[in-house]
Formats: structure tokens, sequence, C-alpha cells
């Protein structure tokens, strides 16, 4: 790799894929982060960028002053192989950043849309395969959140889908009913019911759309990713019957 494209690396993609890229091909040039030091140099009165002060010298900086939702990116560095194996003096590239989510929005939305998500699975108030018409089913659902714990160029995050809408389609060609929230025991005010008016073979069918965040680790506000995605649980198959009445002599 020549040095002007070694100077050319400006974006935080360039840098993360000259680092996930170095010591391979036809490269002669290795590239590691490090926190840049500005050394004071006691004889001079000037001071010097490096990767570490040396014996004579003294730090005068040792990075940046990042907000609580940004990350102090260290600085990037290159080594150049010379011939017989020798090397040239670490160069700096770049001297590091505080990165914000806006920095990370694009790769965080590819990672949302590549993130797996585990179906959110029904639950109904009781557990069996029959139903009487009418009366139907109570069925709800968990909205716990599901993280993912990964590094976007180089700097660690947190994504997570979280469920915003329920759509339960009782499978026998009535509406479905569109909810958000995850629903609740048969007597509370959150109870999803679906009655079931005809007698017949059904399953429920539970389709919920996910909105993703990512914060970057440790940082405590969410950001939220364009796009959502959906998955789907059904039940069991639920035999509908109508109910028989009786008169009882007391």
């Amino acid at each position: 790799m020549s040095k002007d494209s070694v100077d050319m690396l400006g974006s935080l993609e360039e840098q993360q894929a000259a680092i996930d890229g170095s010591g391979g091909g036809d490269s002669d040039v290795t590239y590691f982060r490090a926190t840049v030091h500005q050394c004071w140099l006691r004889d001079l009165d000037a001071t010097l960028l490096a990767e570490a002060c040396e014996e004579g010298t003294e730090i005068a900086y040792d990075g940046l002053d990042c907000d609580e939702d940004s990350y102090e990116l260290a600085g990037l560095w290159a080594v150049t192989d010379q011939p017989g194996d020798a090397q040239r003096p670490a160069e700096l590239v770049d001297e590091g950043a505080c990165v914000t989510p806006a920095d990370l929005l694009d790769a965080a939305t590819r990672e949302f849309k590549a993130m797996p998500i585990d179906p959110a699975q029904i639950a109904l108030h009781a557990e069996r395969d029959w139903a009487i018409v009418n009366f139907g089913v109570h069925p709800r659902t968990d909205d716990t959140p599901q993280m993912l714990d990964t590094t976007l160029l180089g700097v660690p995050v947190q994504i997570r889908a979280v469920p915003a809408e329920y759509t339960w389609d009782p499978g026998d060609g009535t509406e479905a009913v569109v909810t958000d929230h995850p629903g609740g025991p048969w007597d509370t005010p959150t109870a999803i019911h679906l009655p079931y008016p005809a007698p017949g073979t059904y399953s429920v069918t539970l389709t919920t759309t996910w909105h993703g965040q990512f914060r970057i680790t440790g940082t405590p506000t969410w950001t939220d990713v364009p796009g959502q995605a959906t998955t789907t649980d059904t039940t069991y198959p639920i035999e509908v019957h109508d109910a028989e009445v009786r008169l009882v002599q007391p």
C-alpha cells in the first residue's frame, strides 16, 4: 500500500477496512490503534505527537475528552515493512475522534437488518387444544426487547430489537386484532379476545413488528434505527365447538 493510500484513510469505514486487511495480500502496511500522546520536549519549546512519550519527554496530552454518549476512538497508526524485515517507526495516520451515534447510524442500520430475532411466542390463557364458540381464546406474548452486543467500525455497541406492534390473526377468516401491547390475562384490561363465532379447527398466528435501536456500549442514550423487522409464531390447531345447553333437573 502506498503512502498516498495511507493518507486517503479519512472515514471510519476506510480506517476499519485497513485494520481488518492488515498483514494480508500484497500490503506492506500494518495498521493498529493506540492512544495518541502529545509529548512535551524538555529541551525544546515544542510538542510532539507520538505513540508513547519516550525518556526525556513529559506527557502533555493523552487522549480526547468525549461526552457521555460518545466513544473515544484511539488514533490510527501505520507501520510499513522495509526490505530485510526491517520496519519504519509507527506513522500517525489519524489522531482519533469522539465517535457519536450519528457516525455509526449507517453501520447500525445494516447490522439491525441482519440481526437474528426470535419470534415472540404465543401463550394462551388455558393451554388446551379446544375452545367454545364466542368464548374463544385469550392469547398473549412477551414484550422483552432482544439484545445484540457487537462492534461497529472498531466501536463496541449494543443493538436491540423492540417489539412495537402485534397482529393477532385468529385463522378463521375474521378480522385480525392489532395491538401495541402483548396482551394479558383474560380478566384484565389488556386482555386480547379472539371469540371464534363459528365452530371449526383454527390456529392463531402472531405477527410481531420490531423496531431497532442502538447505543455505544456504556452510554445512556438509545438511537432509533430506520426500518423494521417482523417475525411470526403460530399455535397448534384449536378445535372450536358449539356449547351444548342442557336442562338439568335439580
